[in-house]
């Protein structure tokens, strides 16, 4: 049965509480109601997300998680009726993230549950904004906002950006007037990672024995792995033999083959390495190996022969 395991960044792989409802507003009864109503908004400048293990934004989890921006009010002077809303400032009005060359989508929620505080209106709607009272004298309104990365987006690793606009209104008879704006700055790192399958290594096996047969005439044996990644993949083949089956007890050795995707490596001295670029998709990519030893000229010496073959793939 295919098996999968998780390999953030490298893998060796040996071969052997905000409300929804209109805001309620604390006011202090003793304080006169001098003048207008005067209100000032401040909104936490930036978010950095986190996500569910502190790693950032992973595009192979499913785990749902959010970051809470706290949001508040203060006013003085006579009563007055506010409400707040936000708009996105990505491309075109949308609620993205740019990154190296894609978008990550998000939302800024009044509860985790929603609804959303974004709205492509500059007043909001009646779903979307969170609306008050102030009576008379000082007052002020806390509350949270959520701001969530769905899950299930399949980006590039790198630093995200993006900003919402928050507003704050007075609500009057002459309808709505702007008091105060703050943008919110959201940071969102997602991490290079990749997922290596392969029916040969069951999930937590990274080590695994190929037997030859043998050698006296010509020998194939074919290893396939599925990788996907959401960066470009470094594969490295490193040969403790310098690509000889070496004998057990010290005979001659004998040379064997190794072809990735139709290319043969070279394992002799330094390490082979091996370039795959990034897909663009979470389409998984094959990688089939080939060992292969050719007919000897001669009978070989009796006995066991074997090498250890170490491919490490890198996310880059």
């Amino acid at each position: 049965m295919n098996r999968k395991f998780l390999i953030p960044t490298m893998a060796a792989i040996m071969l052997s509480s905000a409300n929804s409802a209109p805001a309620a507003a604390q006011n202090d009864a003793l304080a006169p109601a001098e003048g207008p109503c005067e209100m000032e908004l401040s909104v936490d400048n930036s978010v950095d997300w986190r996500g569910p293990y502190g790693r950032g934004y992973e595009v192979f989890g499913n785990d749902e998680s959010f970051e809470t921006v706290n949001i508040s009010v203060r006013k003085e002077g006579q009563p007055c009726d506010f409400f707040l809303t936000a708009t996105a400032n990505g491309a075109g009005g949308q609620a993205s993230l740019e990154g190296p060359d894609s978008r990550l989508s998000f939302d800024v929620l009044k509860t985790t549950n929603g609804p959303s505080f974004l709205s492509s209106d500059l007043f909001g709607s009646q779903l979307s904004r969170i609306e008050g009272k102030f009576g008379s004298g000082r007052g002020g309104y806390s509350g949270a906002l959520f701001v969530s990365i769905p899950t299930g987006q399949f980006v590039r690793g790198g630093k995200f950006t993006g900003q919402a606009l928050i507003r704050l209104f007075r609500d009057g008879v002459n309808g709505p007037e702007l008091v105060s704006e703050a943008p919110l700055a959201i940071l969102a790192p997602v991490a290079s990672v990749l997922e290596v399958r392969s029916d040969l290594f069951p999930e937590g096996v990274r080590e695994t024995g190929i037997d030859l047969g043998d050698l006296s005439v010509a020998s194939r044996r074919n290893v396939d792995f599925e990788i996907s990644s959401n960066a470009d993949i470094s594969l490295t083949f490193q040969s403790a033999n310098n690509g000889k089956l070496a004998h057990n007890a010290g005979g001659p050795g004998i040379n064997y083959n190794l072809m990735l995707r139709g290319e043969q490596l070279d394992l002799a001295g330094q390490p082979a390495t091996h370039q795959l670029a990034y897909s663009g998709n979470n389409q998984s990519q094959s990688v089939p190996l080939e060992i292969s030893v050719p007919a000897p000229h001669g009978l070989p010496a009796a006995g066991q022969y074997n090498d250890t073959l170490t491919v490490t793939f890198t996310a880059e």
